[in-house]
């Protein structure tokens, strides 16, 4: 039975928040002070019971850590050499090689092959006209693909 009140009185002890008490006091000059044992002259008692939330912890300043050997820029400048670059350029040459692939567009067997189509045909006049809407979609996709390369090997003469 006195376990089971030891429990208890040690169960509501525990539950119970502590509280301080400090002296704001004043000596004759006017001059504040604080301290936990009563004033001598003139004073009065602060009570100070803690926050129920707990304090947020301050992180440490971070200081500044150099970026090593093989740190992010290191890795920037060896994928760009290794594949960035690379892989442009032959997306690059690829593109220029799918745009100057013979089109095939125009049948070269059957009915619609070329020798039996008359000189002006419908069929003819469109083919062309999708011809060349694919060339100026192929130049332009080439020039996109270049102003990339550009980019990419800008950004690698600038690092160190």
């Amino acid at each position: 039975m006195t376990l089971i009140r030891y429990a208890l009185c040690a169960l509501a002890l525990g539950c119970l928040s502590p509280a301080w008490a400090i002296n704001k006091c004043t000596d004759a000059n006017g001059k504040v002070s604080f301290q936990d044992a009563p004033c001598v002259g003139e004073g009065e008692k602060i009570d100070v019971r803690p926050t129920t939330r707990g304090a947020t912890p301050v992180p440490p300043a971070a200081a500044p850590v150099g970026e090593g050997a093989f740190g992010p820029t290191w890795q920037r400048k060896n994928y760009l050499q290794t594949q960035g670059i690379p892989q442009a350029r032959a997306a690059v040459e690829r593109n220029q090689r799918e745009c100057t692939a013979p089109p095939g567009a125009v049948a070269t067997a059957g009915p619609l092959r070329r020798g039996n189509l008359p000189a002006g045909n419908q069929f003819v006049q469109e083919g062309a006209e999708k011809a060349a809407d694919a060339k100026a979609a192929c130049e332009e996709r080439t020039e996109a693909l270049r102003e990339q390369l550009r980019v990419l090997e800008r950004e690698l003469a600038a690092m160190p």
